[in-house]
Formats: C-alpha cells, sequence, structure tokens
C-alpha cells in the first residue's frame, strides 16, 4: 500500500513538473502539455496503431534475445574457461563494447539493406556483446572444487563445460539478460531507423518528420515504459519460477 501511494505521488509530481515545464517553453512543438499527450495516446490506442507499434518492437526484441543470449552465453563461456580463446578474442570484445550500435548502422545497410536482418542484426550483436561479457565472467567465478568433484566423476572436457560451468553460470547469464533487455529497447530505435515502417522507433521518426511532437512523446514514453514493464516481468519471473537465482529469496 505504502509502494502504491509513492509511485502514485511520484507520478503525480512529474505530471505536475512536466506541465509546468510546457507552460514555461510557451509552445506545443517544444513540450507538448500532459492533456495533449494523453490525447495522442488515446488516440493511438483506440485506433490499434499503438498496440501494433509495441507488438513489433517486441518481436523484433524478441528475436535479438532467442539469437543473441545462446550466442553470447557460449561464447563468454569459453572465453572464462579457456585462456587461449580469451586471449584471441578479448581484443575484440573490447573494441566492440567500445562502439555504440548506432555507428554500425552504415554497415548494416551496407552489408544486409533496408531489411528486418539488418534491424536483427544491430539488437544481436547489442545482446550477445552484453551476455558475453557477463558469461564470461560468471565462469571465472565458478569454483575449482566443482570442476575437480566432476573430474572425479569422470566429466571433463566439453561435457563438464556444459553440465557443470554453464549451470555455475547461470545467475551471471541472468543478469547479463536483464541488462541486454534494457539496451535492447534503447537500440530498438536504432533499428527501426533504417527504414521500418513500423515500431516505436519507427513511431517517433515520424512524428519528428511530421513536427508531431505528440506521437514524439507518445513513443518515447511507450519505449519507457516497454523496459521498465520487461524489466519488472523478467524479474518478476525469476523469483516465482526460478527463487534460486532470485535476488530476493536467493537459496544458498
Amino acid at each position: 500500500m505504502i509502494g502504491a501511494l509513492q509511485a502514485f505521488a511520484a507520478g503525480g509530481v512529474a505530471l505536475g513538473l512536466w506541465q509546468a515545464l510546457a507552460l514555461w517553453a510557451g509552445s506545443p512543438l517544444l513540450i507538448p502539455s500532459p492533456r495533449s499527450v494523453g490525447l495522442a495516446f488515446g488516440t493511438l490506442l483506440a485506433n490499434g496503431e499503438l498496440p501494433e507499434h509495441i507488438a513489433i518492437s517486441l518481436q523484433r526484441l524478441a528475436v535479438g534475445l532467442l539469437v543473441g543470449v545462446p550466442l553470447g552465453t557460449v561464447l563468454g563461456g569459453g572465453m572464462g574457461r579457456f585462456g587461449f580463446l580469451d586471449r584471441f578474442c578479448d581484443p575484440f570484445l573490447r573494441m566492440a563494447n567500445s562502439t555504440p550500435a548506432i555507428a554500425l548502422i552504415p554497415f548494416s545497410l551496407l552489408w544486409f539493406g533496408v531489411t528486418e536482418v539488418a534491424r536483427y542484426a544491430l539488437l544481436v550483436y547489442i545482446v550477445a556483446l552484453t551476455v558475453t561479457l557477463s558469461a564470461r565472467h560468471g565462469v571465472r567465478q565458478v569454483p575449482a572444487i566443482r570442476l575437480k568433484a566432476a573430474s572425479s566423476l569422470g566429466v571433463s572436457g566439453v561435457e563438464a563445460f556444459f553440465r557443470v560451468i554453464i549451470p555455475s553460470t547461470f545467475p551471471a547469464i541472468l543478469a547479463g539478460t536483464r541488462t541486454a533487455i534494457g539496451l535492447g529497447v534503447m537500440v530498438i530505435v536504432a533499428a527501426e531507423m533504417l527504414g521500418a515502417t513500423s515500431g516505436l522507433g519507427y513511431l517517433i521518426m515520424e512524428g519528428r518528420a511530421h513536427y508531431n511532437v505528440e506521437r514524439m512523446f507518445v513513443g518515447i514514453i511507450g519505449l519507457g515504459t516497454l523496459s521498465l514493464v520487461l524489466d519488472r516481468g523478467f524479474s518478476l519471473v525469476i523469483e516465482r519460477g526460478m527463487p534460486r537465482w532470485s535476488t530476493r529469496h536467493r537459496v544458498r
């Protein structure tokens, strides 16, 4: 109850500040009022346009996660386990970690054209990179005694990697996936700039092209809300479905 009241109070303060800024700006082309954005939100919701954009953005993010998480898990796990692979890949990983996804837009267009593959490639890139870093760190934290115990039972090599190391790294993989979800939502804007005709990023760019600032605000707030809902939903799934890995109810 207290948490709900605090959230309600925070929302009221935010709306009040927003209204004050809109009045101070004096032009809806700079900062539209909460009322005008609310009306635009209602219109987009009623005609089904907003749910369609959200569904398509979610679909793209889901593809990025389905491809990027396993890829990052295997690569990061391999780098954490095998020194030669880590030494070979580490310089490239550091370079990739310093390169924002938006800088790769020209290459995506050059290699894949203005297609869905180009958008998926950007999302897979950021998801796989994030999970790789987390998985590598997680593997390095695996207690050596687990590997010794597995070896005494005849489990070694590739079998030990998939039966001992990856399961032991699962908390780090989950943490990387949670981070990747938030970063993926951010990258959706860049991905949907590549000639897309749908998605929340497209909604924002379309509003900009037509000076429809209310639509832009709906798209921006929609992205923020989507990120929040996905983050809370992911955490809830972990807490309810896998309490062993929950940060609140972890079994040690």
